[in-house]
């Protein structure tokens, strides 16, 4: 993810918009977003590494809206992308699995620091 991306107040204003401009509310849907993208990025890994196609099916249309939350097209079609290969996951690349786990990584330092931002001004 650049730099510019990063620091577009877009995503920003629109993850606050969905908190419904509530602070604590924010917090909370930054926390969901920590404990849930993280996981799913680990299930999706192992259900590539083992043909679970169910598995990966369900992690990767999740991990999707996950990131329609906050990023632009180009990085919910990660997602996207392996999910319509779920059925196939030899077709998978390790390239795809590793671009997404970078792509959900750094969304989650922006998340986090937009939740710290958010808790230092409510303190």
């Amino acid at each position: 993810m650049d730099d510019q991306r990063r620091g577009d107040p877009s995503w920003r204003d629109q993850l606050s918009r969905n908190a419904g401009n509530q602070p604590d509310t924010l917090v909370s849907l930054c926390d969901a977003f920590l404990q849930e993208v993280p996981m799913l990025v680990r299930n999706l890994e192992q259900a590539v590494a083992s043909g679970n196609t169910k598995s990966l099916r369900i992690a990767a249309h999740t991990l999707k809206s996950c990131l329609r939350y906050i990023a632009p097209d180009e990085d919910v079609a990660l997602a996207a992308t392996i999910e319509a290969n779920a059925d196939s996951p030899e077709s998978i690349t390790a390239n795809q699995v590793d671009q997404l786990r970078r792509t959900a990584s750094e969304w989650c330092e922006c998340v986090e620091l937009l939740r710290q931002e958010t808790v230092d001004g409510n303190a």
